[in-house]
C-alpha cells in the first residue's frame, strides 16, 4: 500500500508539472505574438525561465531537505535530458531549423557556463562564492536578452487609436491577452511548485523502496519527469514549425540550470552550514558527458550554420549508453 501511495503521488506530481509546462508554454507563445520579440530570445528567455522553474524548484527543495544528491543529478540530469532528448527530437524531425545568427551569442555563453560548473566542482563542492559568480552569470544572460529584444519587441499592436480618439479594438484585445498571459505564468507556476515538491518527496521513497542511490533517481525519474515541460515546448514548437521555439528553449534552460539552479543550491547548502557536495561520478562523467553533448548539439551550428539529422541520433545514443551505465554502476 505504501508503495501505491508513493507511486501515485509522484505520478501526480509529473501530472501537475506536464500540466503547469503546458499552461506556461501557451502563455509564452501568447506574448511572443503580441510582442513581436524573436522565437530563439522567447524561448532562451521566457519559455526557459518557466519550463526550467520544476529543476529549480526541485533543487532547492532538495537541498533545503539535505538530499544532495538528488538536486545535484537533477540538475545535470535535466541538462542531459534536455539536449539529448528534447533538441535531439527536434533535430530528428526537423534539421537545419535556426540559422547561426539566431543562437551564436546563446551557444557560446552555454558552453561557457558547461565548462565553468566543471571547473568550480573539481574539488567536489560548489562553493557560497562559485554560486554568487553563477547567479551573476545568469543575471547577465537575462540583461543581453532583454537588450536584444528591445530591438524587435512591442507592447501592443501598432494600430493604438482611433481617429476619433477612443480606444482601438486592437488596444482593447491586446489588454485582455496580457490579462490571460499574467493568469497563465502565475497558474502554472503554482502547479509546477505543486509538482517539483511532490517529485522530491516520493523520488526519495523510491530511492529507498527499490534500493536506487538518490544519485540515480535524479539523474533519470525526476531528471526527466521535470524536463517533461521542455518536452512539451519542443512538441508545440514542431506542430507549429517554429524551431527557433525549441533550440533558444533547449539553450535558455541549460544556461539557467547552470547558472541559477547551481548557484541558488551552493548558497541555500552554504547557509545550512555546508557547501554543495558534488559527488565525484558527476564530476568525472556525467559532466564530461553534458559536455560532449553540448558540443554535438552546438558545434556544427556554430561551424557551419546549419543543424543536422545525425546530431539527434548520436545524442539518443549516447543519452541510451549512459542511462544504460547508470542502471549497471549506480554512483553514489
Amino acid at each position: 500500500m505504501d508503495l501505491f501511495i508513493v507511486l501515485v503521488t509522484f505520478g501526480l506530481g509529473l501530472f501537475f508539472i506536464i500540466k503547469g509546462g503546458d499552461v506556461l508554454v501557451k502563455a509564452a507563445i501568447s506574448l511572443k505574438n503580441i510582442t513581436g520579440i524573436s522565437s530563439v530570445i522567447i524561448g532562451a528567455t521566457f519559455i526557459a525561465v518557466a519550463t526550467t522553474l520544476p529543476e529549480v524548484f526541485v533543487s532547492i527543495f532538495a537541498v533545503a531537505a539535505g538530499n544532495h544528491g538528488i538536486a545535484v543529478g537533477n540538475a545535470i540530469g535535466a541538462m542531459i535530458a534536455n539536449i539529448a532528448l528534447v533538441l535531439a527530437l527536434s533535430l530528428l524531425v526537423f534539421p537545419n531549423i535556426v540559422n547561426r545568427n539566431e543562437v551564436f551569442t546563446k551557444a557560446i555563453f552555454l558552453m561557457l557556463a558547461t565548462v565553468v560548473v566543471f571547473l568550480f566542482s573539481l574539488n567536489l563542492r560548489v562553493q557560497w562564492y562559485e554560486g554568487i559568480i553563477l547567479l551573476a552569470g545568469f543575471i547577465l544572460f537575462l540583461l543581453y536578452n532583454a537588450k536584444e529584444s528591445k530591438k524587435t519587441g512591442r507592447l501592443c499592436p501598432e494600430e493604438l487609436n482611433r481617429p476619433d480618439g477612443g480606444i482601438s479594438t486592437a488596444v482593447i484585445d491586446c489588454r485582455g491577452a496580457w490579462v490571460k498571459i499574467i493568469a497563465g505564468f502565475f497558474f502554472g507556476q503554482i502547479m509546477l511548485l505543486a509538482g517539483a515538491f511532490a517529485l522530491v518527496e516520493n523520488g526519495e521513497k523510491l530511492a529507498h523502496i527499490f534500493g536506487i542511490s538518490e544519485t540515480v533517481v535524479g539523474f533519470t525519474l525526476i531528471a526527466v519527469g521535470t524536463s517533461l515541460p521542455e518536452l512539451t515546448t519542443a512538441i508545440q514548437s514542431i506542430r507549429k514549425k517554429q524551431g527557433g521555439l525549441a533550440v533558444g528553449n533547449v539553450i535558455g534552460a541549460n544556461i539557467i540550470n547552470s547558472t541559477l539552479l547551481f548557484g541558488a543550491s551552493a548558497i541555500i547548502g552554504d547557509l545550512q552550514g555546508e557547501s554543495l557536495p558534488v559527488s565525484r561520478e558527476t564530476v568525472f562523467i556525467a559532466i564530461p558527458i553534458l559536455m560532449i553533448m553540448t558540443a554535438i548539439a552546438i558545434v556544427p551550428l556554430l561551424v557551419k550554420g546549419r543543424t543536422y539529422r545525425w546530431q539527434g541520433a548520436a545524442l539518443l545514443l549516447t543519452y541510451a549508453a549512459y542511462v544504460t551505465y547508470l542502471m549497471i554502476v549506480q554512483p553514489v
